[in-house]
């Protein structure tokens, strides 16, 4: 049996593999997803002294990235046997759009459970139009208070997304109805998450809608191509997406050992 070793790295030099591979995959993952790449230990695959591939583990427990050079890839299943030994690992979470990484997580699975859908936008959708008064805009400094207590812990670090221009508010007159995010990629260029939060006295308004078409023109007037990702069981949030012109045709799941 052919024994590969696994090297622990640092993030900076497992980035420039994940970087091409995503790059690579016919569908782009979203942000949430990213995190828990960046968020993992890192490891160098291993055949003697020639990088084999690479691995990703995150939280000890928690499979997030596999895959094999070209000349190891039909060892991909003894590989992965040896991957599940690492630390403690558990699980998988791995996009349907990761064809190698998705088929040796299914080999020797107990349960599988839908995580997200991941959805890109459709040029080709016919545009969302929201109900008048509707009005949307980059947040400011004088905002964030309004965020932090309508929205709770749903953003984060608000000082710095304002300072980037990632937030924006919906008003519907005076009151401020919703808010929104674009968070570009940390790991594919010319890429950027998008989501939102509706003030709940407000949903079922349009407004969620009216925010994320917003956000698609955002990106695309910075060169940015729009991508999202919802809980699998959200479904008012799936509809929302849906309405403004996302389609998703990519889940994440999370395959358990």
């Amino acid at each position: 049996m052919t024994d590969f070793a696994f090297a622990p790295i640092d993030f900076s030099e497992a980035e420039p593999v994940l970087r091409r591979h995503l790059l690579g995959l016919p569908a782009p993952v979203d942000s949430y997803f990213e995190d828990h790449v960046r968020a993992s230990h890192h490891y160098r695959i291993e055949l003697g002294q020639e990088a084999a591939g690479w691995t990703a583990v995150h939280d000890e427990s928690l499979i997030t990235q596999f895959g094999l050079m070209s000349p190891y890839r039909h060892l991909g299943q003894r590989v992965f046997a040896q991957v599940r030994k690492l630390e403690q690992v558990q699980a998988a979470l791995t996009p349907t759009s990761d064809e190698f990484f998705l088929s040796h997580a299914l080999d020797d699975y107990r349960t599988l459970e839908k995580q997200a859908y991941l959805f890109q936008h459709d040029p080709q959708a016919r545009r969302f139009q929201p109900r008048g008064g509707q009005v949307q805009r980059p947040a400011t400094v004088d905002d964030i208070a309004a965020i932090e207590r309508l929205s709770g812990t749903f953003f984060d670090d608000l000082e710095r997304r304002v300072r980037e221009e990632q937030l924006y508010v919906a008003c519907r007159g005076s009151e401020y109805a919703g808010f929104g995010i674009v968070e570009p990629s940390s790991l594919i260029d010319g890429i950027a998450s998008i989501g939102m939060f509706t003030v709940p006295s407000f949903r079922r308004e349009g407004i969620g809608a009216g925010m994320i078409a917003h956000l698609i023109d955002v990106c695309y007037a910075r060169g940015l191509r729009p991508v999202a990702g919802c809980w699998y069981y959200n479904h008012n949030s799936k509809k929302t997406l849906e309405r403004a012109g996302m389609v998703s045709q990519t889940r994440l799941l999370r395959v358990s050992y």
